[in-house]
């Protein structure tokens, strides 16, 4: 299959200027440099890459006037930015009919950034810049709009010029027929734009419905606040990495981080939460422990990050999966040594939890109460998971984490071992003295087998049948707890 396009599928000017007929300042030289357009690209050696359309007919309408008409509704912003401008679409579309307006085309692919400067330089056009990188939050240039086609969801943009754009900067997205659908969503998440006004309408004579959807900016960038002068005085800049492909193998482990077997491959680990991430950064020894900060592009990081990847948002919220919309930090896994069947010299803390919720909040149970030690008996979830990392919070590193047996080969053990049991003796007439073995079972069904262990029960009135195991594993540590305490004062 030939690779080019032929010189013959272009339109005649007196065609193209019909098509355009509608569209304010159209006129015969506007059109001719269209034309010029037009052939270079179908003639380029790199056609393949600046268009996957063949006819003449879907060219004129799906990429010369689809990217014209915006200025048949509105006046342009200027100077505009045009987010992944391709071939020129539509940002020089818009540059050679509205001449007036400056323009900026954000393309990063080589070859489509040469053929677009080779335009600029046979049309001889003023007034208009190719900015061969990534549009993200370190963008330099002072725009007072930004357009784009079909390149990402309308929340996605706004959080992507969210860091540049000033206060009254428009945003032009040219949607297909139901990209209005995509606006409760943006504003929900990006409250400092507003949705101005939806356009509809079609391609000239066809059925192909377009809509563009204009949006302003109501209070000032990022960039214009005082943050944005302290965070030039950071003694260093944070080190970034930008990842917007789903194809980066950084960006694969970090999805592969919210299921465990990830995690005890790469012994790596997310946490979530603002307070969390800040208290690790601000501790000493925990911030060793980082490896870097994952945040969403368009986020100003706090001044104490030395590293950083920034995510597409796209892709941070599938990383994100607790929907936290603030940075993440990827933390080295620490060692979880094997219990060793010893009985330790405080509460020693066995759970067998499934649900990674329940298994953080254990923890943090445990911490608060003063247990020495967690032991994660083989049925349980992975306290590293992003879900149970959460409800543990700080609590995650106060407490010694364990690995053990299964709950079966646990209770047939030859040691002294409470286990919480509806069905064991009431929790207030035991005495307990360190060191105490404490079990509570599984979700659901509790124990299958109780072997040598002591049952103990939390005594609850008659208008429920039991607790949940979460719920009788905080109470019980807080009992046992409060009589070790009066223990020692006697």
């Amino acid at each position: 299959m030939e690779k080019k396009h032929k010189a013959e599928k272009i339109y005649s000017r007196s065609a193209l200027e019909k098509l355009l007929e509608d569209i304010p300042g159209v006129d015969a030289d506007k059109v001719w440099m269209l034309l010029v357009h037009w052939r270079m690209m179908v003639q380029s050696e790199d056609n393949a890459d600046l268009t996957r359309l063949t006819n003449a007919d879907d060219i004129a309408l799906k990429h010369y006037l689809d990217s014209a008409l915006p200025l048949r509704f509105l006046k342009l912003p200027s100077p505009l930015l045009d987010i992944g401008s391709g071939a020129g679409f539509p940002g020089l579309v818009l540059k050679i009919l509205s001449p007036e307006t400056e323009v900026v085309l954000g393309e990063v692919r080589p070859k489509r950034t040469r053929f677009l400067q080779a335009v600029i330089d046979e049309l001889k056009l003023t007034g208009v810049t190719v900015y061969p990188h990534r549009i993200g939050p370190q963008f330099p240039l002072e725009v007072q709009g930004v357009v784009t086609r079909a390149l990402e969801s309308a929340r996605d943009t706004l959080y992507r010029v969210q860091p540049f754009l000033p206060a009254g900067g428009k945003v032009l997205l040219l949607k297909g027929p139901k990209g209005d659908e995509e606006i409760q969503q943006a504003l929900e998440e990006l409250t400092d734009f507003c949705h101005e006004k939806t356009f509809s309408y079609r391609l000239g004579n066809t059925q192909n419905k377009r809509q563009l959807l204009l949006f302003s900016r109501q209070r000032e960038s990022i960039r214009s606040h005082s943050n944005m002068n302290a965070a030039s005085k950071q003694s260093a800049n944070p080190k970034l990495l930008q990842i917007t492909s789903r194809a980066n193998p950084l960006f694969k482990t970090l999805v592969g981080l919210n299921d465990a077997r990830g995690i005890s491959k790469e012994k790596k680990f997310l946490v979530s939460g603002a307070k969390l991430v800040d208290e690790i950064l601000e501790s000493k020894a925990l911030g060793q422990e980082i490896e870097t900060i994952v945040a969403p592009d368009g986020y100003a990081l706090p001044a104490n990050v030395s590293k950083a990847v920034v995510l597409a948002p796209a892709l941070f919220r599938e990383v994100d999966t607790l929907g936290t919309k603030v940075p993440l930090a990827l933390m080295k896994m620490p060692l979880v040594k094997a219990w060793q069947g010893d009985r330790g010299k405080g509460v020693t803390l066995f759970i067998p939890f499934q649900d990674p919720g329940n298994v953080g909040a254990a923890i943090r149970s445990a911490a608060a109460f003063g247990a020495e030690r967690v032991v994660l008996l083989k049925e349980a979830a992975s306290p590293f998971l992003p879900k149970a990392v959460r409800a543990a919070a700080n609590a995650l590193f106060a407490v010694e984490l364990l690995s053990g047996p299964t709950m079966n080969d646990l209770v047939k053990m030859d040691r002294e071992i409470y286990r919480l049991d509806a069905s064991g003796d009431d929790i207030e007439t035991v005495d307990f003295q360190t060191p105490v073995l404490l079990l509570t079972g599984a979700e659901g069904f509790g124990f299958r087998s109780v072997g040598r262990t002591r049952g103990l029960r939390i005594p609850i009135s008659g208008a429920v049948e039991s607790l949940n195991a979460q719920s009788a594993l905080a109470i019980a540590l807080y009992e046992i707890s409060r009589k070790l305490q009066s223990v020692k004062k006697i």
